[in-house]
């Protein structure tokens, strides 16, 4: 509530009060896989300052799924994972946006070269390590992960898990195939359990002994930092932005999209451009601890922390690897097939 006490004055000005006018009374459908509490302050924010109403649907899962099997129930989509909505555009799920706003303001690598959808946020897929049992200078590269000095000692969640798919594709799509396979094998065979639970399990898991690395998003060490219950994970590890030699960490994105059902395109394209608006911004970064894809937007102090005991990393600011989603997208099935080969997620 105070960001928003805070924001209402200058985005009344900036954003436009004609616009809110403009669009009183009308309603825009929103379906996300995105935690309901990083999105509602922003849509209570935006009915205030515009008269719009947000209806809004919310599932843990299975996004276009719910879009292929209802697909009159939104106007726009937003998820934490942007990779599936090159999934979406294949199946022709998205109807292009038209917004010279968008085009001035986005930078192009963070826009679809069809307009089909854009990033509104991204973190890197990086590494926790042991403060008690790592040394910083270790670990460099992803790669590194798969020497035997690591053999029993790395913990991760599933490989088919959307977050593991994305990385791995990324790595074939930015070092061949053969090298994604070698990693995927070097990996497995350094792994200390089954793979199981989420990002902050493999935290604990360090912090419990259980393991010295894991893969995880970076938001995760600000979220444990902040609870009480889990804080002490957080404290028994530090985090590694890998590839910062050669093209940068994988990244993961959070992103947008008009559907095709779409019934009110000039209330949702609205909607979107506020969502890469300074003030939309400063909104997701708050609530997700993500990095903005506006230059003029602040860094949280809490991601500026990140990678202090990393050479080369000042203020939390790492070289990030932005591989266009439909490359991405190209390899992810053979990905499965070697997941599948490896019996990746298999007990140890």
């Amino acid at each position: 509530m105070m960001l928003i006490q805070r924001l209402l004055p200058i985005v009344a000005l900036t954003f436009g009060i004609a616009f809110a006018a403009q669009a009183a009374d009308t309603t825009v459908r929103v379906i996300s896989d995105r935690t309901p509490s990083h999105l509602e302050p922003l849509f209570e924010y935006y009915r205030t300052l515009t008269g719009v109403e947000i209806e809004s649907a919310f599932v843990d899962k299975g996004l276009i799924a719910r879009l292929q099997s209802r697909p009159t129930e939104a106007d726009l989509i937003i998820t934490k994972t942007a990779d599936i909505l090159e999934e979406a555009k294949q199946q022709r799920l998205l109807r292009p946006f038209d917004s010279s706003t968008i085009a001035a303001e986005l930078p192009a690598r963070f826009r679809d070269a069809d307009d089909a959808y854009i990033t509104l946020s991204y973190r890197p897929r990086v590494i926790f390590a042991s403060k008690e049992r790592v040394e910083p200078d270790s670990i460099e590269t992803y790669a590194d992960l798969t020497d035997p000095e690591w053999r029993g000692r790395i913990c991760i969640r599933s490989g088919y898990h959307n977050y593991n798919l994305s990385l791995l594709s990324q790595m074939a799509e930015d070092q061949g195939l053969p090298a994604a396979r070698a990693f995927i094998m070097g990996l497995h065979a350094n792994l200390a359990r089954r793979p199981k639970g989420n990002d902050r399990a493999q935290v604990r898991a360090i912090y419990e002994g259980e393991c010295d690395l894991s893969l995880g998003n970076s938001y995760y060490m600000p979220i444990m930092l902040a609870n009480p219950e889990q804080r002490a994970w957080g404290k028994a590890t530090y985090l590694i932005f890998p590839n910062q030699e050669s093209g940068g960490s994988y990244i993961m994105r959070g992103g947008a999209a008009l559907t095709t059902a779409n019934r009110n395109v000039p209330a949702a394209t609205q909607l979107l451009e506020f969502l890469v608006s300074n003030a939309g911004q400063e909104f997701i970064v708050n609530t997700t601890f993500e990095y903005p894809v506006r230059d003029d937007v602040e860094m949280l102090d809490s991601l500026r922390a990140l990678g202090n005991r990393q050479e080369g990393i000042e203020g939390g600011r790492f070289k990030a690897n932005f591989i266009p989603l439909d490359a991405i997208a190209a390899h992810r099935d053979a990905i499965v097939t070697i997941l599948d080969e490896v019996d990746f997620d298999s007990d140890r």
